[in-house]
């Protein structure tokens, strides 16, 4: 008998282990992903050039004149920031995952890449008559993003099958609403970029603070 609560015990350890394991792959490769955009974002930009003798003063105005641009690499950088930050809460409270929950973060990732495109055209056409259409496409990315987010969420606390225990203290309904503010807000401001392209960006913005203030667990900073 002793044989064979040693021989369950150790399988039940070896159990925990490999799901321990299994998250941190996908939590690690989730990293580097999200590190590879940020990078990709930095090549956006561009320092000025002249064509004449430029001067201090020169440089500065010419750099002053990319603010709009810089403005949109602020928000991209932000976003993928942000939502570093709650794909690592999530983990945090995590302790394993299925087919679903794996192909979902693949979604999450793959949305997520496409960032630094999107960044580009709007940091290229910011200051140009196509402004709407770059704010608008990215305020519905973002939006998408945190919808994925939503259903990783929802698939992993429905009956608390992807949490650790105890999962009671768990703020499960408090981020699903969150999210899913968030993808309301981000519709939103899609439909404004199409006449206040600028406005939209700093809602885009003020998401940035709102989503980073979304708390998963009742007592722990995660």
């Amino acid at each position: 008998m002793g044989f064979v609560r040693d021989t369950n015990a150790a399988n039940r350890m070896t159990q925990v282990n490999f799901q321990e394991n299994e998250t941190v792959r996908i939590e690690t490769f989730s990293d580097g992903v999200l590190a590879i955009n940020i990078t990709l974002l930095t090549f956006e930009l561009k320092a000025p050039t002249f064509k004449e003798t430029y001067t201090n003063t020169t440089l500065l105005l010419a750099m002053a004149r990319q603010g709009p641009a810089y403005l949109a690499f602020l928000l991209s950088f932000a976003t993928i920031f942000v939502i570093w930050v709650n794909h690592h809460r999530m983990f945090n409270l995590i302790r394993q995952s299925d087919s679903k929950f794996l192909y979902l973060n693949g979604i999450l990732l793959l949305l997520n890449s496409t960032i630094p495109f999107l960044n580009n055209v709007l940091a290229t056409y910011i200051s140009t008559n196509a402004t709407e259409i770059g704010s608008c496409l990215a305020m519905l990315l973002f939006g998408a993003i945190a919808g994925t987010l939503y259903m990783m969420w929802n698939h992993a606390t429905t009956d608390y099958r992807l949490l650790k225990r105890p999962a009671a203290d768990v703020r499960v309904q408090t981020v699903k609403s969150g999210l899913i503010i968030s993808m309301v807000i981000y519709g939103a401001s899609a439909l404004l970029a199409l006449f206040l392209p600028l406005v939209s960006i700093c809602i885009g913005l003020f998401m940035v603070v709102y989503l980073s203030r979304l708390k998963y667990h009742r007592d722990k900073v995660v």
